[in-house]
């Protein structure tokens, strides 16, 4: 079953072989995977990527730059600050999970990812679900 099968997602990921194994998941429940690896414009690429269903967000990124630094910058775009967006991060759970609570975010999803469970979180975080998920 698809469960993601015409779903926008915007995928801010620096390292290409998680680039890789998100997008390959993804395509193969359907979605349209919109990928931002150097997470320099994200703003701007999401405005011309528009509409997007779910964005993924790394937390530790290139350049000093962090995922919340990202989504502070999305809150204050009047037509990105209703996406939701979700974590996906290799950072200590315990640590991250009330931070991303905290600013606002749909979920967090900790890595390594269950390659069969996470298109139903991210399925669930379109339907407007949170999911906070620690890692495996």
């Amino acid at each position: 079953m698809d469960k993601l099968q015409g779903k926008r997602i915007f995928v801010v990921e620096d390292n290409l072989a998680n680039l890789a194994v998100f997008a390959t998941a993804l395509q193969k429940q359907g979605a349209i995977v919109i990928q931002d690896n150097w997470n320099l414009q994200t703003a701007e690429l999401l405005t011309r990527s528009l509409p997007i269903d779910l964005i993924l967000m790394d937390i530790m990124l290139k350049g000093g730059i962090t995922g919340y630094d990202i989504f502070d910058a999305l809150q204050s775009n009047p037509q990105l600050k209703n996406i939701p967006v979700v974590a996906v991060s290799s950072l200590d759970a315990e640590q991250e999970i009330p931070k991303a609570r905290a600013k606002g975010f749909a979920g967090f999803i900790g890595k390594p990812i269950s390659l069969m469970k996470f298109p139903d979180y991210l399925a669930a975080c379109i339907q407007g679900e949170k999911v906070w998920v620690a890692s495996w």
